[in-house]
């Protein structure tokens, strides 16, 4: 459940909930004060294999995370996930 590489950048979102990203390609959410891994949040086709979340930046309802890769196996983009949008 963990990361396989790296952490690169972290968000707290609360005293309790933590993102984390990797060089993995991922981004995880963490239960601080349980310890647990709750679920992935980005899973990157090309992580573990260049693809890498960078950075990481958050407001109360909506987390940007920062995509690059180290060959070109990744386009630099942002990806934003909207916590507060309404599901189709």
């Amino acid at each position: 459940m963990g990361h396989r590489s790296a952490i690169t950048s972290l968000q707290w979102f609360s005293r309790r909930l933590v993102a984390t990203s990797s060089d993995d390609g991922s981004v995880k959410l963490w239960d601080v004060e349980r310890g647990v891994h709750v679920r992935d949040l980005v899973a990157l086709d090309s992580g573990g294999q260049g693809g890498c979340i960078w950075r990481l930046c958050s407001t109360s309802t909506m987390l940007a995370c920062a995509v690059g890769s180290r060959n070109n196996t990744e386009e630099t983009k942002v990806i934003l996930l909207d916590f507060d949008s309404v599901y189709p």
